[in-house]
């Protein structure tokens, strides 16, 4: 069973200074559909038996131009999973970089060193959000057994769900990148577990 999880296309909120966009509910830019949609090819050929978002905006439109672009796409379900969710970042939601380090410059600094024990008022924890994510996956796993799935995440849930699948913990999710609108590709075996075949894959650079 192959898992192709996906990063959402650019926000307004990625091209506006890199705001902090956990739950906040933006959506795509025109880039950002124009990216999904290339982030289609590569997966060319694949016919999911669902592609599952998180809920957000800009999960679900990245899902939908991903669907509109496959062959047979109008067939395949889209479903919404919660435990996809981007990590929340609280106060610090819609805020860019430079506003949240003039505005908590202590926490910031921790969060930058140690972004697993900062506390960001309101934020979620990331070793229960990593435990959320991981337990989505493998109820998906469990309810589409035997078919290939498309999973259009976001950057930080997705960097802790691969590292937990790969029985890695919260503290080393910035070693893994995210690009907007990159693949992942995961192979689940339910005696083996979870095997990483792609990451980070991006339509530009792939073709």
């Amino acid at each position: 069973m192959k898992i192709y999880l996906f990063r959402h296309g650019q926000t307004v909120y990625n091209a506006d200074g890199e705001r902090f966009c956990g739950t906040s509910d933006v959506g795509l830019t025109a880039l950002g559909w124009q990216q999904a949609r290339r982030a289609a090819r590569l997966i060319r050929g694949v016919r999911p038996v669902a592609i599952v978002h998180s809920g957000l905006r800009r999960s679900l439109e990245t899902a939908t131009a991903i669907r509109e672009s496959l062959e047979g796409g109008e067939a395949c379900p889209l479903v919404a999973h919660r435990g996809f969710r981007e990590v929340g970042f609280g106060a610090w939601e819609g805020l860019t970089r430079a506003e949240v380090n003039r505005l908590y410059p202590e926490l910031y600094a921790e969060w930058l060193v140690r972004p697993e024990e900062a506390r960001i008022p309101g934020g979620d924890d990331l070793y229960a959000r990593q435990q959320e994510a991981v337990d989505a996956f493998l109820d998906l796993v469990a309810r589409y057994a035997g078919g290939d799935l498309v999973i259009v995440a976001h950057n930080t849930v997705n960097r802790l769900l691969i590292l937990g699948l790969l029985g890695m913990d919260a503290r080393h999710y910035r070693r893994i990148v995210q690009e907007n609108a990159c693949l992942n590709i995961l192979e689940y075996h339910e005696d083996e577990g979870v095997r990483l075949h792609a990451l980070n894959r991006v339509p530009e650079r792939d073709e």
